[in-house]
């Protein structure tokens, strides 16, 4: 069997960024999103985000999918990526020119947990729900926001530092949670169709390691499985039990190509009853077994 490269975005991070666009490895300032290439190993396969990442497109296009969902990025852009999420680029032009704020769990964490709860859940799922965000007025506000960081970064004064990059950062989330609503829903389907659509995916994000049952979310969401079907189908063309096939095959082709984890791991990982069970699961949807997809 072939070795398995486990691709660390924090090592990777830490390699291209100068001493003086960094607090520790907690905050990570990157002035070219063309060195996370690192050569071509990124394209065209899934990597599991090990850091959140707010990325400002200034220049260029990019085809890619954050979990299952394929997004067409186009400068001047903003795209936010969190910790736990899988990416896949799967293409890029030539002048593709950004710059990237990478932030550790023990620097984000924090920025979701104050005293209003319900707040930091409203701005959390705000930015779940669309991760990405065209610019058309707005482009200088956040390059502000990268420079403000960066002046904090450089700052000789040490005390209190990672608080102020702390609190910017929360104030660039909760700009970016303000105008990303500008973004229109398809005069094909209602405002509350989209919600529930979005609530779906959510909750889905959060439970398909567990449950790959549509009646499991259809619970949560208070609806009828037929009902709930019948909503993602007008929204999103697919059906609910497509959705968390995809959620769930997407997680284990990242699994495979970027850890050593075994398939029997990978299998009672995902919650599957049995290796074999999971190896008939993942044969049906992409055509042969899981350790002949990790050998090609």
């Amino acid at each position: 069997m072939k070795k398995v490269i486990n691709y660390k975005w924090r090592n990777r991070i830490e390699e291209i960024t100068d001493s003086d666009h960094r607090i520790g490895t907690d905050i990570l300032l990157i002035e070219d999103v063309d060195a996370l290439r690192a050569n071509s190993v990124m394209k065209d396969r899934p990597y599991k985000i090990d850091m959140t990442f707010a990325v400002i497109i200034d220049k260029g296009e990019a085809l890619f999918k954050i979990g299952v969902r394929q997004y067409h990025l186009k400068a001047p852009a903003v795209m936010i990526m969190m910790t736990g999420q899988v990416f896949e680029l799967i293409w890029y032009s030539d002048d593709l020119m950004g710059r990237a704020i990478a932030m550790s769990n023990l620097f984000v964490d924090p920025l979701f947990a104050g005293a209003d709860s319900r707040l930091t859940h409203r701005l959390y799922s705000s930015m779940i729900d669309r991760q990405i965000k065209n610019l058309e007025t707005d482009q200088n506000i956040f390059s502000q926001y990268y420079q403000l960081l960066l002046n904090i970064v450089q700052s000789p004064n040490s005390e209190f530092k990672i608080e102020a990059a702390r609190h910017l950062t929360l104030s660039m989330f909760y700009g970016y949670s303000y105008i990303k609503h500008n973004i229109t829903t398809p005069n094909h389907v209602t405002s509350r169709q989209d919600d529930i659509y979005r609530s779906f995916l959510n909750v889905v994000e959060k439970n398909f390691g567990k449950h790959r049952d549509v009646a499991f979310y259809a619970d949560i969401l208070c609806l009828s499985p037929k009902h709930l079907s019948q909503v993602v189908k007008v929204v999103s063309g697919k059906t609910a039990a497509d959705i968390i096939e995809d959620y769930v095959i997407t997680e284990v082709k990242a699994l495979l190509l970027n850890t050593t984890m075994t398939i029997q791991q990978i299998s009672d990982t995902l919650n599957f009853p049995s290796q074999s069970v999971f190896g008939k699961y993942f044969k049906r949807i992409m055509g042969m077994s899981p350790n002949e997809y990790r050998n090609k």
